[in-house]
């Protein structure tokens, strides 16, 4: 557990968590992860974090299908820097996920650590107690990627209840579950002794947020077993100052993906389509695919990610 600081004088802050986006899988949904991108570099008060599992990560000794992933884990990690790079500025730090650790089990070589490293944000391991101060407002925060959950959504959230045992604060992010949801807040009261004049039992609200993914399980593994599907979202959570009477509150807002929005193409389609020079990115025509793009576009990486399987 690391300890971070941040202040800023504004009235209040948007934190947008980014997490289990498992950029090379099938399931990743390019156009989720760039619209979120797009959400933190609209938001003049937006402040992102990196939770964890940007990438797939799957080697020959893990768990997953080696031969499904669109993107060799030095490719995803390259994407990842690519899309991140134009709003790296606005990332406060970032910790390491779960499945970063297959590709260290076998070389040594940290993932999440090299992505980090490489977008010039502050790695900061596997948990991160924090304190955020907004205005004269000030709120102690809890940041991990999450410990392992079951298939049921009251077993997730008990899984991400746990760490209120650990720590106390204001709020608590994890993730892992791919689920995206509030946690109902739990109240502790506790005394505060320096206030002799006044009763000194104080109160103390913890809020809890699972920080969602940019995965579809409606196909692969979840499919394969019959668990529930579920889509990509993710939560910004805001703190806010001691302005307009809003100290000390929180408030959150989660995006859903459209269940039936347009569905990408596959690997498949898109390999045979652009073997037979039919398939070009809409966004830029021009690129061949002969060599990796240059721009953070999801269209031009599939192409190239097809053609160099």
């Amino acid at each position: 557990m690391r300890y971070f600081r941040h202040v800023t004088k504004e009235s209040k802050i948007t934190l947008y968590p980014m997490v289990c986006w498992h950029v090379g899988a099938p399931q990743a949904d390019y156009e989720f992860i760039h619209e979120m991108i797009a959400r933190l570099k609209d938001d003049p008060h937006g402040k992102g974090i990196y939770l964890g599992d940007g990438g797939e990560c799957v080697t020959k000794s893990s768990k997953g299908s080696i031969y499904e992933q669109t993107m060799s884990p030095q490719e995803q990690k390259q994407w990842l820097v690519n899309a991140i790079t134009p709003i790296k500025d606005k990332f406060l730090f970032g910790v390491k996920g779960n499945h970063g650790n297959r590709t260290f089990k076998e070389s040594g070589l940290s993932f999440d650590e090299s992505l980090c490293s490489a977008l010039g944000i502050p790695y900061l391991g596997t948990a991160v107690f924090w304190n955020l101060v907004v205005g004269r407002s000030s709120y102690d925060v809890y940041t991990n990627h999450g410990v392992d959950s079951g298939v049921n959504t009251g077993t997730k959230i008990n899984k991400a209840k746990v760490f209120e045992n650990l720590v106390e604060a204001d709020a608590i992010m994890t993730a892992h579950s791919h689920v995206c949801a509030v946690i109902p807040p739990v109240r502790r009261a506790h005394l505060e002794n320096s206030k002799a004049d006044s009763i000194p039992i104080r109160w103390r609200t913890t809020y809890g947020y699972i920080c969602g993914c940019a995965y579809d399980s409606r196909t692969g593994y979840a499919e394969d077993h019959a668990y529930p599907p579920l889509l990509p979202a993710h939560i910004a959570i805001t703190f806010y100052g001691d302005k307009k009477g809003h100290s000390r509150e929180q408030s959150c807002e989660i995006f859903n993906v459209d269940a039936n929005k347009a569905n990408q193409p596959n690997r498949e389609d898109i390999t045979a389509r652009m073997h037979s020079g039919e398939a070009r990115c809409p966004r830029h025509p021009e690129y061949q695919a002969i060599r990796q793009p240059q721009v953070p576009c999801a269209d031009c990486w599939r192409l190239f990610v097809a053609t160099h399987p």
